[in-house]
């Protein structure tokens, strides 16, 4: 018996997709929120090694995030302009399943947003992980949106005056492939290539099983590479600077190579003693290339801490 379930929730009467492994205990329950580009169920042989090593006690949610996976929420790219929309689905998703003990958690933009309902919900979270979070100097500081992002000439000016890592994705985002025969040719376009260069199979099929939609006798990434390169150009015009006062224990591991969370951030959160931080030997991707150790780990903080 598979136990992930799919399931639907209403948010703002917008339709949004989630995945549950359901606990033993009905008062304790951890939240995810997945990359930019993903979907919850990229994360299941993630949630499943967890689930394990918790003996089933916690309730696990994963909503796929506006614009992503099988969510059917509006998601327009011309009025996306900063990370708060995801913030806001966040929040009212947190409002429907709350309990009484609550772990949020997040990869990478999903760690973003994971902080900062940590901050939001801050009496009712226990614990935190943010797992490569994208943390960058330039988010401590008021920013301008990139708004025309489908103008070639535009892109190239982003890239050369801001010299960060939303730049390249950006690029890299709206040269995405999005169409293809069957689930056998997006396997074998991604295996082995780019972010998904050292991925095991069954992260790799579990992502492909939560991101894409029939169309045409055709599969489409349910992620529209416009969405995704705007989300990656609006990265950093939310400001961060709540996260500094965090009041819940934060675990926050990092990538040894191509890290999102900057030496700086680290630094300048340094001053809270909330946040426990730690190097994992590896690349962005830890979380699907080394699930077993990640996941010991976590399962030791919530235990233990």
């Amino acid at each position: 018996m598979d136990l992930v379930k799919r399931k639907e929730v209403k948010i703002s009467n917008e339709s949004f997709s989630f995945i549950k492994l359901e606990g033993n205990s009905k008062e304790k329950n951890i939240f995810f929120f997945h990359a930019t580009g993903f979907n919850a169920e990229t994360y299941k042989p993630l949630f499943l090694r967890l689930y394990e090593l918790l003996d089933g006690q916690y309730s696990i949610y994963a909503i796929d995030q506006r614009g992503h996976g099988l969510s059917k929420a509006t998601a327009i790219p011309s009025k996306l302009t900063s990370w708060k929309t995801y913030f806001a689905d966040g929040k009212n998703f947190l409002d429907k399943f709350i309990s009484s003990e609550n772990i949020l958690m997040g990869h990478s933009m999903g760690g973003v947003v994971a902080s900062k309902l940590a901050f939001d919900f801050k009496d009712k979270v226990d614990k935190s992980i943010l797992l490569d979070p994208v943390l960058q100097p330039q988010s401590l500081k008021f920013q301008i949106p990139f708004f025309n992002i489908s103008n070639k000439s535009f892109i190239s000016l982003i890239n050369f005056f801001k010299k960060n890592r939303a730049s390249e994705m950006i690029t890299n985002a709206k040269k995405r492939r999005s169409i293809f025969a069957d689930d056998e040719e997006i396997f074998a376009h991604y295996q082995g290539r780019g972010a998904f260069k050292n991925w095991p199979e069954d992260s790799l099929k579990s992502y492909i099983r939560g991101g894409v939609v029939s169309q045409n006798n055709k599969i489409n990434l349910s992620c529209d590479p416009e969405w995704e390169a705007k989300t990656f150009a609006v990265s950093y015009v939310a400001r961060t600077n709540f996260i500094k006062r965090i009041n819940t224990k934060t675990y926050v591991p990092f990538a040894s190579e191509g890290s999102t969370l900057a030496s700086e951030f680290r630094e300048f959160l340094s001053v809270n003693s909330n946040f426990i931080f730690e190097k994992i030997d590896g690349s962005h991707f830890f979380p699907m290339e080394k699930k077993d150790l990640i996941c010991n780990k976590i399962s030791n903080f919530i235990i233990e801490l």
